[in-house]
């Protein structure tokens, strides 16, 4: 298989690790960082004296190193990090084992359904929640106080008016920036967006729908800000990181992106642009019935159903996962109902209420085996559609025929 693997390996042992040690593969992303997971396996070895061999690679690397490890006859890793939309191929394949009744008690009890969902198929859980990331919306209170308003938009329609005034103010070219490369990044940002509509990428009965009434008036949305010059045309190229150093540097009036933007604004009395996170709004027709919208990108522990280990993998992911370890990591949102509601978690995220209520807006994108796919197919129309060279409705139609063939 012809894979750039492992940026990293880690060796937190002696001896020979495949015969005596665990082995956790996790991803070099956003999120809990490499150093803090070396950290918290550390004491693990120091409280156990077992060992755990970590190794992290890039965010496709990591789903195909888990479907290499499950063709062998002897898996390659006893713990990996496995991201929301996997989940369906995974478990359609046979890749990884059920979580324990225990531990999916625990998961059930201390978890909100918007997060444990995507975990869950077939009555059962497969991956333990370890990262709780959603989208938010970013807002530039200067700019818009010198375009003229003091409130924050409460529809789509209300950003599409203030970002206006502040582009004919001559404030800012273009008011908004955002990350839509032609990356799994733009289904994200195509979810929320047919939340906001009233929407989602599924239908009734949960297939992949990517053509209907919400989806193409969201796309229609999305094609019209880039054709008024509202949005940057560089966000066809930006990704994640880059937007949100754009809108830190005061350049942005609105943008979504993920809740690693939060721990990086400066707070006030710093001298720097006054930036907030707000409720990513929806369209007024769709209101008072959902008053935001988000997409979800969680990722879970889980373990490989050819692991020998599995015992021993399940206590070091719940080691690993619990409130403990993410009460001293607040700069990301905990998965633990328990953490959230903690007064140190509101002096060191004072963003926390925010994001309890974001969450409750959250639409997942289309659980399914063929989802790498489908993102693959979905990506090519929307791009097509921002570029202007394809009209949202023919994108969108086109999208879905390729789609609904597929076996």
């Amino acid at each position: 298989m012809n894979v750039l693997l492992l940026i990293v390996s880690l060796l937190l042992a002696a001896g020979d690790a495949s015969c005596q040690n665990l082995r956790m593969l996790y991803m070099v992303q956003a999120g809990y960082q490499p150093r803090d997971i070396q950290e918290r396996a550390e004491e693990y070895r120091k409280e156990t004296g077992r060992e755990v061999k970590l190794s992290f690679a890039t965010y496709e690397e990591v789903y195909d190193l888990i479907h290499a490890s499950a063709a062998a006859g002897r898996a390659d890793f006893d713990v990996v990090l496995a991201d929301l939309i996997w989940m369906d191929d995974y478990v359609a394949r046979g890749i990884l084992a059920p979580v324990p009744d225990r531990l999916a008690a625990d998961i059930s009890a201390g978890t909100v359904e918007e997060i444990h969902r995507p975990f869950r198929k077939d009555g059962r859980f497969w991956a333990y929640p370890f990262l709780a990331n959603i989208q938010l919306l970013y807002v530039n209170r200067d700019l818009l106080a010198r375009a003229g308003y003091q409130s924050l938009p409460e529809t789509l329609e209300d950003l599409v008016e203030m970002a206006r005034a502040a582009k004919n103010a001559g404030l800012v070219k273009y008011p908004l920036l955002d990350s839509w490369n032609r990356q799994e990044v733009l289904v994200c940002e195509f979810t929320l967006m047919a939340g906001a509509f009233g929407g989602s990428l599924t239908d009734a009965d949960g297939k992949p729908r990517v053509d209907g009434p919400a989806c193409v008036r969201a796309l229609r949305f999305m094609a019209s800000l880039m054709r008024e010059g509202l949005m940057n045309p560089y966000s066809l190229q930006s990704n994640e990181v880059f937007a949100a150093d754009a809108f830190l540097s005061g350049d942005v009036l609105f943008q979504t992106n993920w809740t690693f933007v939060t721990g990086r604004i400066s707070r006030p009395g710093t001298g720097s642009p006054r930036l907030e996170a707000a409720l990513i709004p929806v369209s007024r027709s769709v209101k008072p019935a959902a008053s935001t919208s988000t997409v979800s990108g969680y990722q879970g522990l889980a373990v490989p159903a050819n692991s020998a280990r599995k015992e021993e993998a399940w206590r070091f992911i719940e080691y690993l996962a619990a409130p403990a370890f993410q009460r001293r990591h607040l700069t990301e949102m905990s998965v633990w109902k328990e953490v959230w509601d903690e007064p140190r978690t509101l002096q060191i995220d004072p963003d926390i209420g925010l994001k309890k209520a974001q969450i409750a807006g959250v639409h997942d994108r289309p659980g399914n085996p063929a989802y790498r796919t489908i993102s693959l197919i979905l990506q090519e129309s929307l791009f097509a559609a921002l570029q202007g060279t394809v009209a949202p409705d023919k994108a969108l139609a086109d999208a879905q025929a390729r789609i609904g063939a597929l076996p």
